[in-house]
């Protein structure tokens, strides 16, 4: 079956997973289109005939970001089954569900996952953990795995003879309510320019009191941390925190390595 264009759905919230999406995207040799969908105002058009949806999230305790999902539903049903490839970054500890439930989502949009790669990358809260991570050994898995899904597609008469066998995860999927830590801001940096409030994927800071930030919708994914010019945001927690954070490196002192689906 033959591709005519790639475009890549990516939720990041320190832009690491924007760079694993932009990596396989030039890997694949094909016209591309990268979209963020991290914002809560993201429109997303259906999977149209032709295309490769490429849909690349960070794994969040081992699931696919809440936000994302809900950008996936309101898409709308593929008028035909439509190939996705999955890209899923990691702080160095596992993915868990994070495929399955991706997978799944998929389907059901009409969407068939054909390939897949878990690729360690920065953790954007436990900052301590996979620094320079992807590096250029997990970016070479990336571009690998686009090799061999251009090859698998071109040689698959329809998009379900190219489908993956297996995807990694089990139901029901691995309970994750979220972590106690969020993004503090420091009220005598903020100018109130409101590009925190506009990039929030779940509307948690209000455009009007940026310097406000609702835990109770807030999924600490960092982008409003990332997206202040001013650094008068970043993750609150103090010593707690940074127990948090020498806890987690030691669980997961040993270099884990990107792989393949």
């Amino acid at each position: 079956m033959k591709i005519d264009s790639v475009r890549a759905l990516y939720f990041t919230g320190a832009g690491t997973t924007k760079t694993v999406a932009q990596a396989f995207c030039k890997a694949i040799e094909a016209p591309f289109k990268l979209v963020d969908a991290t914002p809560r105002s993201c429109e997303l058009d259906a999977a149209r005939p032709g295309e490769l949806l490429v849909c690349a999230v960070p794994s969040y305790g081992g699931r696919v970001p809440a936000p994302f999902l809900e950008r996936l539903a309101s898409m709308g049903r593929a008028s035909e089954p439509v190939p996705a490839v999955m890209l899923v970054t990691y702080g160095n500890r596992a993915v868990d569900d994070t495929f399955i439930e991706l997978a799944d989502a998929l389907d059901a949009q009409g969407i068939v996952p054909v390939g897949g790669a878990a690729v360690v990358a920065h953790h954007s809260l436990m900052t301590n953990v996979a620094e320079g991570r992807p590096d250029a050994q997990d970016l070479a898995a990336v571009e690998q795995l686009a090799q061999r899904v251009r090859a698998a597609l071109e040689a698959a008469p329809c998009v379900e003879d190219a489908r993956l066998a297996q995807v990694p995860g089990a139901w029901p999927y691995r309970a994750y309510d979220g972590v106690p830590f969020h993004p503090v801001c420091q009220a005598d940096r903020c100018v109130q320019c409101g590009a925190c409030a506009a990039l929030c994927p779940v509307g948690a800071i209000d455009p009007e009191h940026p310097e406000d930030t609702d835990e109770e919708r807030c999924i600490s994914c960092m982008r409003c941390v990332a997206a202040c010019h001013r650094g008068a945001r970043e993750i609150g927690g103090g010593l707690k925190l940074a127990v948090a954070r020498k806890a987690f490196a030691l669980k997961c002192a040993k270099r884990c390595e990107s792989y393949l689906l």
